[in-house]
């Protein structure tokens, strides 16, 4: 090998090793790169929590009254010997004793087995009026101011609506204080005659506002 092949040789040579060492270096380079976003990505994460605590629920109540009692005995309402055209009144108050308003509707209910004499009776019911009872020429005739909130006639063993709209009652002191007119019909024929309605039941029904 001569002089100048020596040369050509040897440069030959350095680019090559020239060449293997810069891909050595762009691949200690890369790996450089890629060791670093791994380092980059398993870097603690800080996290953190929260709370909030709600307060305590509590149900409400229902509690219907007539006069303080339930049930309540309407004697008041009682009548003897009753004439065609005769009527008594007597007040109740009915009551709201519950933690929530209400609304309430009536209703009048007569036992089985009650006799012909009940589908003469009717009751009238009037709000906040106090009762009055008088007998004129013998005859008993009971009322009551204002304007009449509810009217039935009565039915042998079953019961009709007498106060039909909802009424307010508001809570825990609510009172609504209704007079009550229970009348026998001037149409009761004779046939009614000695006959007795032992009671009349007056349902009175709640529901939440």
């Amino acid at each position: 090998m001569n002089r100048h092949s020596r040369l050509r040789w040897s440069h030959a040579a350095g680019r090559v090793r020239a060449t293997i060492t810069s891909a050595h270096a762009r691949a200690f380079l890369t790996l450089g790169v890629v060791l670093g976003l791994g380092a980059v990505g398993t870097m603690a994460a800080w996290t953190d929590n929260a709370q909030a605590t709600s307060g305590t629920f509590t149900t409400g109540t229902v509690s219907l009254l007539i006069n303080n009692a339930n049930p309540y005995s309407f004697t008041g309402l009682t009548l003897a010997n009753m004439l065609p055209g005769e009527s008594r009144a007597a007040t109740l108050q009915v009551q709201n004793k519950g933690t929530v308003p209400l609304k309430y509707t009536m209703a009048a209910t007569t036992p089985a087995g009650s006799p012909a004499l009940t589908g003469y009776l009717q009751v009238t019911i009037f709000p906040g009026a106090a009762p009055t009872n008088t007998t004129t020429n013998g005859m008993r005739t009971g009322g009551c101011a204002g304007t009449q909130v509810g009217q039935a006639t009565l039915t042998a063993g079953g019961s009709v609506d007498v106060i039909t709209a909802l009424r307010d009652l508001a809570a825990t002191s609510g009172a609504d204080d209704l007079c009550v007119i229970t009348k026998l019909s001037a149409t009761a024929p004779t046939t009614v005659q000695n006959q007795t309605l032992s009671a009349v039941t007056f349902n009175f029904s709640a529901t939440t506002v």
